[in-house]
């Protein structure tokens, strides 16, 4: 079951989903939880924004075993819920990264800490690995777990390890309602397109570019990104920017060889971040080349006068409206949280036209000459 809301009926809606998971979720904590829940969705401590991630369950030994490499620290441990505004604060101006709060449940006690997976920039993260598994009964009997995080500033994603998922929307416009994971997968998908490698290193890339930009969701307030093809050189509407000498190749990185450093690629996946947060639009390729950052654009007033935002999304909509052969998609991300990413149709090659045109013409001829028998006698091409 998959169900987005809206704030009329949210606190029905987020109560029941609880009981549908937990056969006894505490009352009080529920009534903590729902009163800062819209707090939750642009949390800040001493002016710095944080996207909490939460997980409420009620076997936290049972996910930490079941993910690799993964660490729980508890510190706090509570006989009842009364003190979980102040756990909160307390534990989430550590949060950074992949760190999750985690809330135990238990009988006669209630554990907060911080829970994270230790692993490569190519390896999915704790939370990437909970949502993507489907987990059997057994498990699921045994072991209860809801995710909360915030998908932006207007919006909230609960998600079941039973699979089932709730997203509560804030937003009177209804049409903001982009699950950023999804786009995001679509950019990945478009910019790896004309790579040819092995099965294992396409997934490890595209794990990466998905965690990078899982982190500019987190940490950057807003970034423009546009796929560019392999070959494409440009002619101007790109030339305010600055563009690499030798663009920066992350197949080359992923070598099965012993020349692989994990160091190295952590470092050039910092140094993508940097670039995504730069003023500007970061353009890559379909091979996941890293071509140039800190360019602008000049949007067309008479083609985008009517898009409401800000210059970044005036500037996706004019490169979008272009049409510029070569341009294969645009990622857009605002400071509030609004994310799509939209893909240009391209134009097919003028040599495959030619040669549909020659097929036809002979396949014309053929069928004049095989009309020489009598017309009372089909033929093939009748």
């Amino acid at each position: 079951m998959d169900e987005t809301i809206f704030f009329d009926n949210a606190k029905e809606k987020v109560t029941k989903f609880f009981e549908q998971e937990f056969e006894n979720f505490p009352p009080l904590l529920m009534s903590h939880f729902l009163n800062r829940f819209n707090d939750m969705l642009d949390y800040a401590e001493e002016d710095l924004k944080i996207k909490p991630k939460i997980i409420f369950t009620d076997n936290i030994d049972s996910l930490v075993k079941f993910v690799p490499k993964t660490m729980a620290l508890t510190i706090f441990e509570d006989n009842e819920a009364t003190m979980f505004n102040s756990r909160l604060k307390s534990i989430l101006a550590l949060m950074r990264q992949d760190w999750c709060l985690f809330i135990d449940l238990k009988e006669d006690k209630i554990s907060y800490g911080l829970i994270m997976s230790f692993r490569s920039i190519k390896d999915k993260n704790f939370l990437q690995v909970l949502e993507d598994t489907t987990f059997s009964k057994e498990r699921t009997s045994k072991t209860h777990c809801v995710i909360a995080r915030p998908l932006n500033s207007y919006s909230m994603l609960l998600h079941s390890i039973g699979g089932e998922t709730l997203t509560v929307n804030f937003s009177l416009d209804k049409s903001k309602n982009n699950v950023f994971t999804k786009e995001i997968r679509e950019l990945v998908d478009a910019t790896f397109s004309k790579l040819r490698t092995t099965q294992r290193k396409l997934e490890d890339m595209k794990n990466m570019y998905m965690n990078i930009f899982t982190n500019v969701l987190n940490d950057v307030h807003g970034a423009l990104c546009v796929i560019v093809d392999k070959d494409y050189v440009d002619t101007g509407l790109f030339e305010d920017g600055i563009w690499l000498k030798e663009p920066i190749n992350f197949s080359r990185l992923f070598t099965q060889s012993k020349s692989y450093s994990e160091v190295k690629l952590q470092a050039h996946a910092d140094l993508f971040l940097k670039m995504l947060n730069f003023d500007g639009i970061t353009i890559i390729d379909n091979l996941g080349r890293l071509r140039a950052y800190n360019v602008f654009v000049e949007p067309n007033s008479k083609k985008v006068g009517y898009i409401v935002g800000g210059a970044r999304k005036r500037a996706a909509f004019h490169i979008l409206s272009s049409k510029r052969k070569g341009i294969v998609g645009v990622y857009f991300q605002s400071h509030e949280g609004e994310v799509f990413f939209q893909a240009l149709k391209q134009p097919k090659p003028k040599e495959e036209k030619h040669e549909k045109k020659d097929d036809q013409k002979q396949s014309k001829a053929v069928v004049v000459v095989e009309q020489q028998p009598s017309a009372n006698e089909p033929t093939e091409n009748k």
